[in-house]
């Protein structure tokens, strides 16, 4: 089991993680995931529980290489990446599609991205990941919204992911692996 991991930067220190319920699109900075949150909620907020469908490649088409989906095993509780879209390959140097999210490549993302993962499955909520950080040779908030995709039965199904990467860079993050 993963520790409890919130906060947020403090001046003068390093940013600490922050994974959270998130209730508002307004706390998220990043305009794309913002958006891609604001889109989930109108769907939830409309008395639809929204399902993978909600992954609508059109409808998500500004945010379709930042996005991932999960599939939620139930017993025991892990999550397989059904897609991770081109620009998370890219950046993380790897493919994931197919693979276990305990089995992601970055050491210090795996237990946040598990968390959040948990999180998401046990509250049926959306949940915020992010946090300030230095990487590809700048300042950038790394921001990550995972939302509860429901199957027929009303239980999650599936969790999809939105998350924010630096402008302009193409590069992968420092310390991952070449393949």
């Amino acid at each position: 089991m993963t520790p409890e991991v919130t906060g947020g930067p403090v001046p003068g220190t390093p940013a600490l993680p922050v994974i959270e319920a998130v209730s508002d699109a307004d706390r998220v900075r990043d305009p794309n995931v913002r958006q891609f949150l604001s889109l989930w909620f109108a769907e939830a907020n409309a008395g639809r529980r929204p399902g993978k469908d909600f992954l609508d490649p059109l409808r998500l088409r500004f945010l379709l290489g930042s996005l991932s989906l999960l599939e939620v095993q139930k017993d025991p509780l892990r999550f397989r990446y059904r897609l991770a879209g081109t620009d998370v390959v890219q950046r993380l140097g790897t493919e994931l599609t197919g693979k276990w999210l305990d089995d992601h490549p970055n050491p210090v993302f795996r237990p946040l991205l598990i968390q959040g993962a948990r999180m998401v499955y046990h509250t049926g909520r959306p949940v915020y990941g992010g946090m300030d950080t230095r990487a590809l040779g700048q300042d950038w908030s790394l921001e990550v919204v995972a939302v509860p995709l429901f199957a027929p039965d009303g239980s999650v199904g599936w969790i999809g992911a939105g998350q924010s990467f630096p402008p302009d860079k193409a590069e992968r993050m420092p310390g991952q692996p070449i393949s």
